[in-house]
């Protein structure tokens, strides 16, 4: 997507500036040493939302870049943009509803949470490492209606006008879903490692440790509640993949990483229970399960791209693969001759060696000339009992002069567990044996060309009409805080006489209009005024929204103004 920098308006930049000053204060003790050099590092101020593209000439110095996405985006996407070392950055605000917590994603949980950490080469070389196998881990197909039931409910927390019964069907849809559940893929797992680690990760002791995960670091509310007694702090070990977590509610426990190089430890233990490093039966079996685009390899070097439909006769002892959808081969991870020759809608392919012991891809030109009985057909006999045969055509070899397929025409295949079959056309992968399977594909031309969206993010809101009016007066102060102390002393009793009659209620607008005041020392009576208000608000929310700790802030960086 397009960030559309124009689009913020008055009320989001509060809310960012407020969020960061807060966050930041109550984080240069608790977060890990990193982040308090790393916002700068990354150009993260309170003076500006930042501009993503200015974020990524940053982010280039650690390797790294930002991309613009527009709020959920499909998980292995995410995980393929962070294993090329790219940090996708949902462009939108949160709202001033949601400032302690929020359940969707936004700019200050990307820009502020992930980013200050990624100048730690030990970390950032585990989010590439995290984000490379969960690309290629399998899922469920009943996980999709997990992932879809988790947007919906973080998008109606996220939307104050929904009644709270809305809010409470949407829950129960996603605790029925995940009750039915029948296990946790490998991707779930890794998800939730990922989220025990990058999002709600600790680093040192449960006894003594930092904050690090992008959750935590974002959230005005569990940056705090975190420390509790009551939220257990455990030690960080391959079991926390076991435990799953709700991304619309604080957490009960977190996992503390004894080192960045902690985190490398057990994302080794957890790849090699992975199909993609396990191989065998067992890559076959979940690439089957899964029901979604995979990658098969075999001992040639040679792949194949689709969604495996069938093995035979089973996946502890494979003679043939069946894919379906559109299907390519690939020879050394890349897509080339063979492409020509395997592009298709399904595809068949024979694995194991020949009758005499010979790996296919072995075969000369004068081992693919005809039988020797006056035609011109092959036939290739395997040790598995399977024959395919046909008139040679077109083949591609690799540049190691290995046979990667072969064009047959007027074939006729005989593979044990399948009826006899008859092809007009058959292309031949000299595959060799099954070594693995993962999902996606091995070589991203297997998907076709996109153009890149002209969406503009944020996009374009209507606000009621007392919405309309609260903005007008954020954009008053706004003005008035870029005109210097004199402009604030003589604009901001305005607003303030304005939020007086029409919002009495309206804090964050308060306490923006006492942070400008107290940076230049201008209109001190109205300083001590939008004070007692603040601290009156604070009881009238009974807590519930971060007003004391705003003014702990002030305090702290002017005390005598606030006296």
């Amino acid at each position: 997507m397009q960030q559309d920098y124009g689009a913020y308006n008055a009320m989001d930049r509060a809310v960012w500036r407020f969020m960061l000053l807060q966050v930041r204060a109550r984080l240069l003790d608790t977060a890990a040493p990193i982040y308090r050099t790393g916002l700068a590092a990354t150009g993260i101020s309170a003076d500006k939302i930042p501009d993503i593209r200015e974020m990524n000439d940053h982010l280039t110095r650690f390797g790294w870049g930002a991309v613009c996405v527009d709020g959920f985006i499909p998980p292995r996407a995410f995980q393929e943009f962070q294993a090329n070392g790219l940090l996708p950055i949902a462009a939108d605000v949160r709202s001033r509803e949601h400032l302690v917590y929020t359940p969707a994603p936004d700019i200050f949980h990307e820009a502020a949470g992930h980013a200050p950490i990624l100048p730690e080469p030990t970390f950032a070389a585990y989010l590439r490492r995290i984000g490379d196998l969960g690309r290629k881990a399998f899922t469920l197909p009943e996980e999709a209606a997990l992932d879809a039931a988790i947007h919906e409910l973080s998008e109606k927390k996220e939307d104050p006008s929904l009644p709270p019964e809305e809010v409470a069907r949407a829950e129960a849809a996603l605790a029925a879903i995940a009750a039915a559940l029948p296990e946790a893929s490998e991707a779930a797992r890794l998800s939730r490692l990922y989220w025990w680690t990058a999002e709600y990760g600790l680093v040192g002791s449960p006894e003594d440790y930092k904050l690090y995960g992008a959750g935590l670091l974002s959230s005005l509310g569990e940056s705090h509640s975190c420390h509790a007694p009551e939220v257990r702090k455990i030690p960080l070990d391959e079991a926390c993949t076991s435990v799953s977590y709700d991304i619309t509610r604080p957490q009960p426990q977190l996992f503390v990483a004894a080192s960045f190089q902690t985190l490398h430890d057990v994302l080794d233990r957890v790849a090699g229970t992975l199909a993609v490093n396990v191989g065998g039966a067992t890559a076959l079996t979940r690439a089957l399960r899964s029901r979604e685009l995979a990658t098969v390899t075999f001992s040639s070097g040679a792949a194949a791209m689709g969604v495996l439909s069938a093995v035979g006769p089973r996946p502890e002892a494979p003679v043939w693969l069946e894919l379906s959808g559109p299907t390519a081969f690939a020879r050394d991870g890349r897509i080339g001759g063979p492409s020509e020759l395997a592009r298709g809608d399904g595809a068949l392919i024979v694995v194991g060696p020949l009758a005499d012991g010979r790996d296919p891809s072995t075969l000369d030109d004068r081992g693919l000339e005809g039988s020797g009985d006056g035609s011109d057909r092959l036939t290739l006999r395997f040790a598995s009992g399977a024959t395919v045969e046909g008139q040679p055509q077109r083949r591609s070899r690799g540049s190691d002069g290995r046979l990667v397929a072969l064009e047959l025409r007027e074939a006729r295949l005989s593979v044990p567990g399948r009826a006899p079959d008859t092809r007009a056309r058959f292309v031949f992968l000299a595959a060799g044996a099954v070594t693995g399977a993962h999902a996606g594909a091995i070589d991203p031309r297997y998907h076709p060309e996109t153009a890149f969206s002209d969406v503009r993010i944020p996009k374009h809101r209507a606000f009621p009409e007392a919405e309309q009016q609260m903005l007008g007066l954020y954009e008053e102060a706004e003005r008035a805080h870029s005109g210097g102390a004199a402009a604030m002393a003589a604009e901001f009793p305005h607003v303030h006489a304005a939020l007086s009659q029409q919002a009495p209620r309206e804090w964050l607008l308060r306490w923006n209009l006492l942070e400008s005041l107290l940076r230049v020392g201008a209109a001190p009576e109205l300083a001590r005024t939008l004070r007692r208000e603040l601290e009156q608000l604070e009881v009238d929310f009974a807590h519930r929204q971060p007003i004391a700790s705003g003014l702990r802030v002030l305090a702290g960086a002017a005390p005598t103004a606030l006296s």
